[in-house]
């Protein structure tokens, strides 16, 4: 007996088995003829799977969205139907139905199945229906839905990123906003994600006016919610309007009691976009909480490396300018002492006095001094012996400048500062003369992870090689070499020299595109920017599909951009950079310039 009780349950256990196996097969080949868009072989099977099992919901929506497809809109009605006597109170059925009616052009008798559909709503089922009709494109009425919903449960904010992104369907920006606005308040934890979707608001003048006028009413109105604050001076930091960003933080800085933070960070993007008064003036504002504040130092330093920015960025810097400057590092290090933690500022004084007053001895005495400093970090010591480096091979000591060079190599050979020493090494190399060793150095640095690195690598690299290769002397190539090592030791008469004998000696020769491009940039360093404009101008002329060609057009459309306010020829500058050379390096930046000169928001 107990035999034949096995062989029974074996048997049925069996063929559920491949009836369940059977229907999974047809479920995969319905959804394959789905995705390739077969609806009406989709729909057979569809149709067999839901007569098989009736209370499967799964399988009801399926044959519906199948015979939706193919506008049987027949079939389809008769199917809602009879789902319907099986639950006549599932909202979403006369969702269903009325947009069967609505294929049909039916649309009134569509809004009033939909109107149904909302009127039998229950509390758990607001989400579920607006659901179906955002999928729907209903988007009118998923908002109708949510809009029940807050009522039900009476709460006015419930519900609120839905409704934002129904009404963003819908176009109407201003409820948009104040929905979001609205999730802000009741979930300021999700700041990034309620920026990622104002985000959107930000690029119509319109729009963003209006999220300023709602922002500007509700702080008003809702002194309380801080969140307002913070995504005001977020949406004018997009804008870049700094000017209104202070204003909006200091109030928060003074309201909260805070030490300056966001007064830091905001003279961070401001110095980013080269709002140098904003940036100054955030500093100030840190340095006047007083020397206790923990951010005092680090404010007084930054305030520092901004001055010194906004000098050196502009063409018409003076001498007491500089000597001015020089006077606030001086101060700055007698207050807080030559150490470890001023060790950035050391650097900035010592560049100062190599590359703007042309003191090259003070600059080699004060690094000099902090490398004996046992404090600072490998990583510090290292970018000052670069620095040292680089003031030593502007006063002409080539030997103390490589052994510095290759030190950093040999402590951070598998770092960026690593590769930086060995390109430095490898254009020595080049000033040098010795062309073969230093294209071998530079060869492998054309792979640097560091993308400037790289590139000027590679600029050098093809220099020497298009220079050399179909050159019998190397004279020429020595000469001009030579020449830019007194560019850097800023012998720019010498220089000169060099480049008027080169021309004597070797006329029509390859370098002179290169010895055009190199006397423009002399005439930039001494400040003579109309002889500058003039030597791009007969480069371009005469070698304007040559490899220099992008180069000398980028520098005369910011020659004529920062130094001559001549806007309409910035413009036409960028403009031919991105027709005539689209694989420039400068194509980026160029497109930048470009759009910010014609007044457009670049984000």
């Amino acid at each position: 007996m107990f035999r034949y009780f096995l062989y029974v349950f074996m048997l049925l256990t069996s063929h559920a088995l491949f009836a369940q196996d059977n229907l999974q097969q047809d479920l995969r080949l319905a959804q394959q003829y789905t995705r390739q868009g077969e609806y009406e072989k989709a729909a057979s099977i569809y149709e067999r799977l839901y007569e098989q099992n009736p209370k499967s919901s799964m399988y009801y929506r399926n044959y519906y969205n199948a015979l939706l497809a193919v506008k049987d809109f027949t079939r389809a009605e008769e199917l809602v139907k009879k789902q319907l006597k099986q639950d006549k109170n599932d909202p979403t059925l006369y969702i269903d139905l009325g947009l069967l009616l609505k294929g049909q052009s039916k649309f009134e008798d569509a809004d009033a199945e939909f109107e149904k559909a909302l009127k039998m709503a229950k509390d758990n089922q607001i989400q579920n229906i607006a659901s179906v009709f955002s999928n729907a494109d209903e988007h009118n009425y998923a908002i109708k839905a949510y809009l029940k919903g807050r009522e039900i449960f009476k709460d006015s904010r419930m519900f609120s990123r839905e409704l934002a992104q129904e009404y963003k369907q819908t176009g109407d920006t201003n409820n948009a906003i104040s929905c979001y606005l609205d999730y802000a308040a009741i979930q300021p934890d999700h700041i990034q994600i309620i920026y990622n979707e104002l985000q959107r608001f930000t690029n119509e003048e319109e729009d963003i006016e209006e999220l300023q006028r709602q922002l500007y009413s509700r702080i008003q109105n809702e002194t309380s919610e801080l969140i307002y604050t913070e995504i005001l001076i977020w949406a004018f930091y997009q804008q870049k309007d700094f000017e209104q960003a202070f204003i909006q933080v200091k109030a928060l800085d003074k309201r909260l009691n805070e030490d300056g933070k966001r007064l830091m960070e905001l003279a961070k993007k401001a110095l980013t976009e080269k709002q140098y008064d904003i940036a100054i003036g955030a500093y100030e504002y840190v340095i006047a909480k007083g020397e206790n504040n923990p951010l005092y130092v680090n404010a007084r330093e930054e305030l520092l490396n901004c001055r010194n920015e906004k000098i050196t960025a502009t063409p018409n810097y003076t001498q007491e300018d500089l000597r001015g400057l020089e006077a606030d590092y001086i101060d700055f290090l007698r207050l807080f002492g030559k150490n470890a933690n001023t060790i950035s500022s050391i650097r900035d004084l010592a560049a100062l006095y190599a590359y703007y007053l042309n003191i090259t001895d003070n600059a080699i005495t004060l690094l000099e001094d902090a490398l004996r400093m046992s404090s600072v970090s490998a990583y510090n010591r290292a970018l000052t012996k670069l620095d040292l480096g680089d003031y030593y091979l502007m006063k002409g000591e080539i030997w103390d400048a490589t052994l510095l060079y290759s030190q950093v190599d040999k402590d951070f050979t598998d770092d960026m500062l690593g590769e930086e020493a060995r390109y430095k090494n490898a254009r020595l190399s080049y000033f040098n003369g010795d062309f073969e060793w230093a294209q071998a150095q530079l060869n492998v640095l054309k792979a640097s992870t560091s993308e400037l690195i790289a590139n000027d690598a590679l600029k050098l690299s093809v220099f020497i090689t298009d220079n050399m290769g179909l050159d019998t002397s190397a004279v020429p190539m020595q000469m001009f070499a030579r020449a830019d090592l007194l560019i850097v030791q800023k012998k720019y008469a010498a220089a000169i020299t060099t480049y008027d004998s080169l021309n004597r000696m070797f006329p029509a020769h390859t370098l002179d595109d290169d010895i055009l491009y190199s006397r423009a940039n002399i005439s930039i360093e001494q400040r003579q920017y109309t002889q500058a404009a003039q030597y791009l101008e007969t480069l371009l002329k005469s070698y304007g599909k040559d490899i220099l060609a992008d180069d000398a057009l980028f520098t005369l459309a910011q020659l004529n951009e920062k130094h001559f306010d001549n806007k309409d020829k910035a413009l036409e500058c960028y403009q031919n950079l991105l027709i005539q050379y689209p694989g420039s390096l400068y194509v980026v930046e160029s497109r930048k310039r470009y759009r910010q000169l014609r007044g457009e928001r670049v984000n």
